[in-house]
């Protein structure tokens, strides 16, 4: 027979999942991105200003700085003069015994000139955002 812990441990997993789960539909977020193997995923919520997350292992962690540095990389204006940015995950990149690195796109407007670039997330196995 099976330890109770164990059955407990899974339980809270599949919670967290859950929360987490229901915590980007009610963010309304724009794009979820997902790992092949459904057990993590990326979003951003696009509401004043831009949040962005990732889902791995149980742990949510907050990668939101990925638009100021992509922002940064375009290089034409400071970041309130835009009229419109938006953030996206836009691929999993890589998933490995260290972490997993996710690309961001953001596209930023100005004039009625959109600007594209993308930037690159590393969340450890322990939910450290890593910066590049």
């Amino acid at each position: 027979m099976g330890s109770p812990y164990n059955s407990l441990g899974v339980m809270y997993k599949l919670i967290i999942l859950v929360v987490a789960f229901l915590f980007t539909i009610s963010s309304c977020a724009d794009e979820i991105l997902w790992r092949v193997d459904k057990n993590a995923f990326a979003f951003c919520n696009q509401a004043k200003r831009s949040t962005c997350f990732v889902i791995v292992n149980n742990t949510s962690t907050d990668v939101s700085l990925i638009e100021n540095k992509n922002v940064g990389k375009l290089g034409v204006t400071s970041k309130e003069k835009y009229n419109r940015i938006v953030t996206f995950p836009s691929k999993w990149q890589r998933t490995d015994d260290n972490g997993d690195l996710i690309i961001f796109t953001t596209q930023a407007w100005l004039n009625g000139q959109r600007y594209t670039t993308s930037g690159m997330v590393f969340v450890d196995k322990q939910g450290k955002y890593v910066h590049q």
